[in-house]
């Protein structure tokens, strides 16, 4: 009867134990490691940073990528990229005032030319929060004018290359730049601007690969669009002063959908920024009726779209600013997700040529 018992508990054991494996085998199927070693340097765009700067920069990257073999339609219009999390480890140029910085962070990769999974030429864009170990502190570190946060956002674009060295090694190498910035939650932030040169090793972990689907790719229903995207945010002025300025835009584009891979879009920005009562003369109006606090822009851009999520590039010029604006031309860059066909949400970054100036939280409606 025990031995019943045992040979009844072993059985049930060992199908657990090849179910669980069998769950393993499959999760693993597409999953490679990556680290990678990289060696730059800090692209100075102001001179208080230049100033400071000792040493090259040295990274080290590790990341968890997963392949995609057409499951949704982009990863057959995009060649199959990979998508995965990434962490990142680096100096900035003077420990002692710049400190390190540690990030983690969200990617997408894929080729220009060649196939994902053997020779190829491709990029990598990546977006996520770093940690910076030194930040300005106007007792202890008041030289540090570049950013004045621990808590940043870092973003990072690359060029690369990947050469399979067995069914499941590979080297790769790539030519980045990143960018560390609080958005001027906290001033002063001018930001780092970061070059490297890199080279890894990617490990697959299962050399198994799954076919690859490829399905019928659907029709455009509508090459022309219109969206409003309303989105806010606060900012500090001042590195002497802890009070925080609301600012926020209205854009309106129409959009040229060319493919399901991406559109063209040119609108018009309605700005509200309270930061510009520095320079007003218009003190005694409430702000909502200053019309020093509003600005009117012009832009075009282009969104890569990844099914439901886009990727968002906008360039554009004020036509009408009553008090001064740190640039003619401003930038916009971040991210969309469409809930459903109509409603949007919105996460971008607006910079003056190389300067955060706001990031911008929103929603918005498409028709």
């Amino acid at each position: 009867m025990r031995l019943k018992r045992f040979f009844i508990l072993f059985i049930a054991i060992c199908s657990s134990y090849l179910v669980f494996s069998q769950e393993i085998n499959s999760l693993s199927k597409g999953l490679h490691i990556e680290t990678s070693y990289g060696y730059g340097f800090v692209m100075p765009h102001h001179k208080s940073i230049e100033y400071f700067l000792e040493d090259h920069i040295q990274t080290f990257d590790i990341i968890v990528s997963k392949a995609t073999y057409g499951t949704k339609y982009w990863n057959q219009l995009y060649s199959y990229p990979y998508y995965g999390l990434g962490f990142n480890r680096s100096n900035l140029g003077n420990k002692n005032v710049f400190g390190y910085a540690n990030a983690l962070y969200m990617f997408i990769k894929g080729p220009f030319w060649g196939a994902s999974n053997k020779i190829n030429i491709g990029y990598q864009m990546s977006f996520g929060a770093a940690y910076l170990t030194k930040c300005f502190d106007i007792d202890e570190n008041y030289e540090n004018l570049a950013i004045a946060s621990h808590i940043n956002v870092f973003i990072g674009l690359a060029i690369q290359s990947s050469i399979p060295l067995s069914d499941r090694l590979a080297i790769t190498n790539s030519a980045r730049v990143t960018h560390f910035s609080n958005g001027a939650i906290k001033q002063p932030n001018k930001g780092l601007n970061i070059f490297t040169g890199t080279i890894g090793l990617i490990y697959q972990l299962n050399p198994y690969t799954p076919e690859r689907i490829i399905k019928e790719l659907p029709q455009l229903d509508d090459k022309n669009e219109y969206s409003i995207v309303y989105a806010a945010g606060v900012k500090r002025i001042s590195r002497y002063e802890n009070e925080k300025q609301f600012a926020s835009s209205l854009a309106i584009d129409f959009n040229r959908n060319y493919s399901t891979k991406g559109r063209w879009c040119a609108g018009i920005d309605l700005f509200f920024d309270q930061s510009n009562k520095e320079l007003s003369t218009n003190l005694d109006k409430p702000d909502a009726l200053n019309t020093d606090l509003y600005q009117v822009g012009i832009h075009a851009g282009h969104d890569l779209v990844l099914g439901k999520f886009s990727i968002v590039i906008n360039l554009g010029g004020y036509i009408y600013a009553p008090v001064e604006t740190l640039a003619p031309i401003y930038t916009r860059t971040g991210f969309r997700y469409r809930i459903n066909n109509k409603i949007i949400t919105n996460l971008t970054l607006k910079s003056h040529w190389a300067k955060a100036n706001l990031i911008e939280w929103g929603v918005g409606y498409v028709f």
